[in-house]
């Protein structure tokens, strides 16, 4: 009786150190989390405990903070990266809209019909150039929301390039540009949210007219879409850096552009699983758009 009354405090003894040490890493280990948090700093709650639940705890704890500094970095890169935008287009948007401004003065102020019509197709244009600068801006910011969903369905290609291009008849011919069009196949499918593929042949059509001279070729071989155009200058184009945000090749910003035109292009493609890549040979731009196709 005696031995198993020794053996039961002995046993209550090692419980009661044991409860203390535990006690005394949790402890430790508070005051260490009260700190980091005080001070925002970035260290590795330490543990000497050989105790495994301790040592579980620490480890459990460390990997919060580390998911919690993850999210945090994302958020103020992603404030950041807002910041640079709006600060990078407040001059481009605010360009058209003085222009506006002032044609609308001149309109106002001139007596010939003739005149007053050509202020007013220059008010229509300036007004369509901001309209695209606010739906570049839109499209980059909507895909750019982590809790953005694509909505696919299966579509065909051919006819919603022959729309786009079509819709750019006048500006086409005003550059003297006659655009061709060749698909070995018409009837090809893609799975796609039609509107974002529409907004991205838009803004590679709207580069070409913008930035290209003399051809335009829109071909598919082996369901990959190749837009190629002729452009001036091409040593000045540094194709690596093509669909960079706010990437000019002439150095200089183009008035009618918030520089995100080819950017959400590779954006569209890339939310899509698309692959997308430029190069340049004989004086013409070439970008090749490999999309995955739905045979159905």
């Amino acid at each position: 009786m005696m031995v198993l009354c020794l053996v039961f405090g002995i046993m209550t003894v090692i419980s009661l150190i044991s409860l203390f040490i535990f006690l005394g890493d949790i402890k430790d280990m508070l005051k260490q989390i009260d700190y980091k948090n005080k001070t925002n700093s970035h260290f590795e709650i330490s543990t000497q405990s050989s105790l495994p639940s301790i040592k579980k705890l620490q480890l459990e704890i460390n990997e919060l903070y580390e998911n919690i500094n993850e999210v945090e970095e994302r958020a103020s890169k992603k404030e950041k990266e807002m910041r640079t935008l709006m600060s990078g287009i407040s001059h481009d948007i605010r360009t058209p809209l003085t222009s506006i401004k002032g044609y609308l003065k001149l309109i106002e102020e001139a007596d010939d019909d003739q005149e007053r019509k050509k202020y007013y197709d220059i008010v229509e244009y300036r007004l369509d150039t901001l309209g695209s600068m606010l739906e570049d801006l839109f499209v980059h910011s909507k895909i750019s929301d982590s809790e953005y969903e694509l909505k696919k369905e299966s579509v065909e290609i051919f006819p919603i390039i022959c729309k786009v291009v079509a819709s750019f008849y006048d500006d086409f011919e005003k550059k003297n540009i006659e655009p061709i069009i060749h698909f070995s196949n018409e009837h090809l499918r893609v799975k796609a949210n039609q509107d974002m593929l529409i907004r991205m042949i838009h803004n590679l059509v709207n580069n070409v007219l913008k930035h290209g001279c003399d051809d335009f070729e829109i071909k598919e071989i082996d369901n990959k879409i190749f837009f190629i155009n002729k452009v001036q200058n091409c040593e000045q184009i540094e194709v690596d850096r093509l669909f960079d945000r706010f990437y000019q090749a002439d150095l200089s910003r183009h008035q009618n552009s918030t520089g995100l035109g080819l950017s959400i292009v590779k954006q569209i493609a890339e939310i899509h699983g698309w692959s997308i890549n430029a190069c340049i040979e004989d004086n013409k731009l070439t970008i090749m758009i490999d999309m995955k196709y739905d045979d159905r």
